[in-house]
Parts: C-alpha cells; structure tokens; sequence
C-alpha cells in the first residue's frame, strides 16, 4: 500500500514536472517569437528610417535648388545694387551645405564635404555668364532691370554676388552650434581655405572646384575689395538714394563723411561688416602674392571725401568713432 502511494505521489509529481517543462518549452518558444518579432520590428523601422532619410534628402535637395533659381533670377532682376545683394544673400542661404545637420544621411562628415563640393561647383558654373571674360573688376556697373542680359547688369549681379558670398544661413549656425561644431561654411570661406591649399599636389572635394577656377575666384576677391568700400560711402554719405551707382557722379564733386546721429549698432556695422571685409579681401590678396587693384573711380571716390571739421558738432565717443573708419578707410585704399 506504502509503495503504492510513493509511486501514486511520484507519478503526480512527474506529470507536474512535465507539464512545468512544457510550460517553460512553450515560454521559451514565444520568447524565440518575440524575439525574432522584435528583430523583425527592428528591421522594418530601420529600414522606415533610412526611407525617411532618403525622402527628406531628395526633397531638400529639389527645395533648396527650386530656391536658389528663384534667388537667381531675382539677383538678375533686381534694379539696384543693394536689392541685388539682398538676393544675392537669399542665394547663398539656399545651398545645401548650408542646410546640413548632422542628422540620417547628413551624419557622416563625408556628406558635408559632398555638399561643400557640390556647391562650389555650382557656384563658379553660375557666375560664368555673370562674369567678365577678361577677369577685370567694375565696380560702378549700372544695374539693369529692362535688360537683364546686358553687359552692366550682369556685371553688376557678379559684384552683387561677390559681396554677399560670406553670408550663412541660421539653420547652419544653429546646427553647427548643436553639435558642438566650429566652423561654419559658407562659399567665401570654401573659395579662402582653397586659395591658400597647397598647389603643388593634386586636391580633392571643394578645393578642386575652386582651383579649378582659380583666376574667377581672385576676380571676386579683387570685386570685394572695391565694393566694401562702395558700400560704406553709401551708407554715411545720406545721399538719400540706395542707388551708389546712379550718384557716383555727385559724390566724385565731393561728399561729407557724416557721422552724426549714428547709434553704436550702426557704427560696429560698418566696422565689421564692411570695412573689415575690405580689409580682410584686401590682406588675403596680398597673402595669395596678388596686388590688391582697386578700380580709379573708387579711389577718386575716397580721395573726395569731406571729414567734418568741428569739434562741437560731434561728442567724445562720436569723433573716436568716426577716426576709427576713416582709418580702415585708408587702409583700404592704401
């Protein structure tokens, strides 16, 4: 009877343990479901991802183009210099480079130099028919919005696009800030870092673009130079009239450098903004062995230039700043 109920509680305890086993055969065969569901989840929402990447690569990069034609066209379109540089300013914010953001497929810096590329390329193909053909600088070239395609006016958009070539997007700077990046780029700063590569090994991604176009680049260098200064006669002679080029003539009679009623904002504006970038085209020049040619009108321009002789017309910090541009001024033009 006692071997009975051992073998009675041996059996129950048997048909336990096996349905425990099947118990745990049966959780391990729906982990191995998760699992490979998971897997399978995992792949699918990579795969959804590098489509999203994919699809928001294809639609920036026909956005930022659509944007950049439109630019364009309203650099050539555009009746004065200074509508010119408005957009020529929006033409440069809209290459993709300057929309890289280190997210999917901009992730790897090798997508951020495909772009520099890319865009460089682009650039000194545009500015082929804006050019001069003989690499020569004017300056005071009358913007033509009745006949875009003449002589003037597209030279007038070269110089427009020369002065606004250093100009970055916030998207850029917000980006770059986010990843703790240092360099921003922008297409002024692609053509510099090119011009001072070295020239006796071959060079590769943006560098190639640029040096490949060598002479056009020292064309807008030289274009900066004589614009700079254009620019600050203009915005301190309060002629009235954003349209440096239709008062040339006035100006070469003679013009007052007028500094009174100038807030701080607008002083450091023309320090670094304007005359700095003179400055700086001017000494990358020099560094490039390339003398800094300035074009005689600009030169007569600055050479007329009237400088308010008394004291009592303006205060301490005024007079201190109105020294300090007439100095880069004539670093300039020296």
């Amino acid at each position: 009877m006692k071997h009975k109920i051992c073998l009675s509680v041996l059996l129950l305890f048997s048909m336990v343990a096996c349905s425990e086993l099947k118990k745990v055969d049966e959780m391990h065969d729906a982990t191995v479901k998760m699992s490979d569901t998971t897997e399978d989840m995992k792949k699918s929402t990579g795969e959804l991802k590098d489509q999203t990447d994919e699809l928001y690569d294809a639609l920036r990069q026909g956005n930022a183009l659509q944007l950049r034609r439109e630019a364009y066209n309203s650099v050539l379109q555009a009746p004065t210099l200074f509508k010119k540089i408005s957009e020529a300013t929006k033409y440069f914010m809209s290459y993709e480079v300057q929309l890289w953001n280190g997210l999917g497929q901009d992730r790897s810096s090798a997508k951020r130099e495909l772009l520099e590329q890319q865009a460089a390329q682009e650039f000194f193909m545009e500015i082929e028919e804006l050019a001069q053909r003989d690499n020569s600088v004017d300056p005071l070239a009358e913007p033509d919005a009745k006949d875009i395609t003449s002589r003037d006016n597209l030279t007038a958009s070269f110089n427009a696009m020369a002065v606004a070539m250093d100009r970055t997007n916030r998207k850029q700077v917000e980006n770059v800030d986010r990843l703790g990046e240092t360099e921003l780029v922008s297409m002024y700063s692609l053509m510099e870092e090119a011009l001072l590569a070295p020239r006796d090994i071959p060079q590769k991604g943006s560098i190639r673009e640029v040096l490949a176009h060598e002479e056009k680049a020292i064309q807008i260098l030289q274009t900066r130079y004589n614009m700079f200064p254009l620019m600050f006669i203009d915005m301190v002679s309060k002629l009235g009239d954003k349209n440096l080029v239709m008062q040339a003539k006035t100006l070469l009679m003679g013009w007052d450098l007028d500094m009174s009623g100038m807030n701080a904002t607008q002083v450091e504006y023309l320090k670094t903004e304007v005359l700095q970038k003179g400055i700086d085209a001017k000494n990358l020049l020099i560094k490039l062995g390339k003398t800094p040619q300035m074009d005689s009108k600009v030169k007569r321009l600055i050479d007329k230039m009237k400088v308010q002789k008394g004291a009592a017309k303006l205060s301490f910090t005024e007079a201190q700043n109105q020294q300090t541009l007439i100095n880069m001024l004539k670093e300039i033009r020296e």
